[in-house]
């Protein structure tokens, strides 16, 4: 038990630093107290216990064994919780971190991918662009959408050649925004890369490298939300719409119906190039807190080998030690004073008696 208590009590002194943080003597003298303290707590609980209540409860006392097991657990419960989450707490922190910064790799991996699948999008642009000046052309020459006159400039072409001029437009912000999102990706992995420098640090301490960390968190989620706007999608749904509209020249019910049959049938291309990208909502993981105690035990899978350390010192040796003075109780007890022997009843035998 002597040694069991030194144990606990080292490791509390262990443990203590990484929870209380010490900063001075008065810090260091605290820890000094609890490593002392529970030290003394866990020698003076288990000794009674164990030399107490296991002789108490093998003699038949079941208050005093329940009592003392009790006492036993709740307080090697209590030093475990202390002592686990004091050797491990630093290890979690970096552990959160590091499974962060995967994150926001996977996270600009996401965005980007969303991003880049808009340039799927400019083939059906510089398509509608094309088709649309070569009906401008023919109408110029020959007045294949109108059906009146030799050609000219008139209120047909007038109104196609605007629209052309902004799917124009448009594809060239298509290609503009691809250019700007694979500047912002590689931004994005320079970030990334100095996220895992300063991650790596190990002339920072964690209060200045959690500092540091965060903002470059802020920057990759402020550059991701660029990226993201890079791609002019909003503007491209708006121009479908407005081809499925059509176009309406007063008087000209028949160049109309031609008009907007060709630019219909070019919104709904751009329409259907639209569904086929797949919107996802892409959400930006959080910057993980300082681990707590309790979230100390989130991780407990990925430190076993300590917390089953931790177990056997603080729960199970001094469980199993009670559990064997119990039953060195148990055995002298009836070694000296073993129960009486069964009684034998008296057999008749009924048929020479009847005789």
């Amino acid at each position: 038990l002597p040694l069991f208590s030194l144990a606990t009590g080292a490791m509390i002194g262990l443990s203590a630093p990484q929870l209380i943080e010490p900063d001075g003597l008065l810090d260091w003298l605290k820890i000094a107290v609890l490593s002392s303290s529970a030290a003394l707590v866990s020698y003076t609980v288990n000794r009674w216990a164990v030399e107490q209540g296991a002789e108490l409860a093998g003699r038949g006392y079941l208050t005093a064994g329940i009592v003392s097991v009790s006492s036993m657990l709740a307080v090697g419960t209590g030093l475990f919780a202390s002592t686990f989450a004091g050797l491990t707490i630093k290890d979690v922190n970096d552990l959160k971190l590091q499974q962060h910064g995967q994150a926001l790799a996977a996270y600009i991996e996401a965005a980007n991918e969303q991003a880049s699948k808009s340039v799927q999008l400019k083939p059906i642009l510089d398509a509608a662009v094309a088709d649309i000046n070569l009906h401008v052309d023919c109408e110029q020459k020959e007045s294949c959408l109108s059906g009146r006159g030799d050609g000219g400039r008139g209120r047909v072409t007038r109104g196609l050649e605007p629209i052309a001029i902004r799917a124009s437009e448009i594809s060239r912000q298509v290609t503009q925004g691809d250019a700007s999102r694979s500047e912002r990706l590689k931004a994005l992995n320079g970030f990334v890369g100095q996220y895992q420098t300063v991650f790596n640090a190990s002339d920072l301490n964690m209060a200045a490298r959690r500092q540091q960390l965060s903002q470059i968190d802020t920057k990759i989620k402020q550059d991701v939300g660029a990226l993201l706007d890079a791609m002019p999608v909003s503007l491209i749904t708006a121009y479908g719409a407005e081809l499925e509209k059509g176009l309406t020249i007063s008087d000209r019910p028949e160049a109309s119906a031609n008009v907007s049959a060709l630019l219909r049938r070019h919104g709904l291309t751009i329409k259907a190039g639209l569904e086929g990208i797949e919107k996802k909502t892409i959400v930006a993981p959080a910057f993980p807190e300082s681990a707590g105690v309790s979230s100390t035990f989130t991780y407990i899978a990925h430190f076993l080998p300590m917390a089953v350390l931790a177990v056997v010192i603080e729960l199970v040796m001094p469980v199993t030690l009670w559990i064997y003075v119990f039953l060195g109780h148990l055995w002298r007890n009836f070694r000296d004073d073993p129960p009486p022997p069964a009684s034998v009843s008296p057999t008749i035998e009924g048929g020479r008696d009847a005789a």
